[in-house]
């Protein structure tokens, strides 16, 4: 049976981290802009006229088909493509995500609620040894395990930073937080974190979280968002990676790495929104609503990741999965739901994500210096047009 799998995301949703800007194209409100929208605009999805068809027989239930990504045209069978439309694949399958991207004006910090930082630190800290390696088939490896190796091998990592990815484990978790943004959209090219960036298309944001606790040469190994979103598609070009859903569940465990994995979830958010989350839930929810306890959403983000890299697709690891038993599907079947959430009040969502006294000092200083460097730049223009003028 085909299923026709929609590319475009699930989510425009409100920023809850006070950052604005669109994604771009036509995509459905995030359930974090109201619990009941989706009835109307989130399944739609699957059954209505601006949507994709969606065939209730999931591959993730064992049928294969043909899928098609909305975002680039590319058609792939249940092999892995190749030559020119393998490359079209590739070009839509990393340009698919349409989750609403951070953005703040230039110099102003990103702070914890705008990264979700307790949910990428419950992710990168679990230590549950339930994954395996993709690359050397080492077993009982925490999802940072393989995360962190798959960023390190790709042929976009420089021989220094793959070294400082595998000797210094606080950075290279830093690193691996702010790549996991860029990885399902949430953080597009244009950000920068270094005070010295003048490019005029990129805006310059410190991360305190995650930069105030290094010295003053290692918070600069944070890299910049273009150059994370570089080495996240080195580690799904430099080997053959299934570029479709359907293909990757034909494949034998451990299937992909993590990275290539995410970036495949992003692309089919609709279709893992409709498999895995009730009703009022999608898949960017994950990283963007902060009335879910960051704890319950990194299980669930954690749950996905052992289902699609570990799991038989079956009810045995559905409620075997180590994140926790799978909850009953709408219509029954295979329960591949994603464990509860924990709910939130907003009194108690604000006690999340609090940034400490020093993040705020080292935000606000880091602000002021962008500032100063701004204006000295600026001041520097301003004499050469005038020298310009004068000759």
């Amino acid at each position: 049976m085909k299923s026709q799998l929609s590319a475009r995301s699930s989510t425009d949703g409100k920023d809850r981290g006070g950052g604005g800007g669109g994604g771009g194209g036509e995509t459905r409100p995030s359930s974090a802009d109201g619990d009941d929208r989706r009835s109307s605009n989130g399944r739609g999805l699957s059954r209505g006229n601006g949507g994709a068809n969606v065939s209730q027989a999931s591959s993730v239930s064992g049928h294969n088909g043909n899928a098609t990504t909305a975002g680039g045209g590319a058609q792939s069978g249940g092999g892995g493509g190749g030559g020119t439309t393998a490359r079209k694949q590739q070009t839509s399958f990393f340009s698919g995500s349409k989750i609403k991207h951070l953005k703040k004006p230039d110099g102003v910090p990103l702070w914890r609620k705008d990264i979700q930082y307790e949910f990428l630190q419950a992710i990168f800290t679990d230590d549950k040894a339930a994954f395996t390696n993709s690359y050397d088939g080492r077993a009982g490896q925490t999802f940072a395990d393989v995360y962190i190796d798959a960023m390190a091998r790709s042929s976009k990592t420089s021989k220094i930073l793959r070294d400082k990815l595998t000797s210094e484990r606080p950075n290279a978790l830093n690193m691996a937080m702010v790549c996991l943004l860029v990885n399902v959209g949430r953080m597009n090219t244009t950000l920068n974190f270094f005070p010295e960036m003048k490019a005029q298309l990129r805006t310059y944001h410190s991360i305190p979280s995650l930069q105030s606790y290094t010295d003053t040469h290692a918070y600069k190994q944070l890299q910049d968002a273009p150059r994370l979103k570089s080495i996240l598609k080195g580690a799904c070009e430099d080997r053959k990676e299934p570029v479709t859903l359907d293909q990757l569940t034909t494949l034998p465990v451990p299937r992909t790495n993590p990275i290539n994995l995410i970036f495949l979830l992003s692309t089919y958010a609709p279709k893992i929104s409709e498999l895995h989350f009730p009703e009022s839930r999608d898949f960017y929810d994950l990283v963007m609503r902060s009335t879910l306890s960051s704890k319950s959403r990194a299980r669930a983000f954690l749950w996905l990741m052992w289902w699609y890299l570990e799991g038989d697709f079956d009810n045995e690891s559905a409620m075997k999965n180590p994140f926790g038993q799978g909850q009953e599907a709408k219509d029954g079947g295979v329960p591949c739901r994603v464990p509860q959430f924990e709910h939130l009040t907003e009194e108690q969502a604000a006690k999340e994500n609090v940034d400490a006294e020093g993040e705020i000092e080292f935000g606000e200083k880091m602000q002021r210096e962008r500032k100063s460097k701004c204006a000295f730049v600026e001041n520097l223009n301003f004499i050469a047009k005038q020298q310009r003028k004068k000759g």
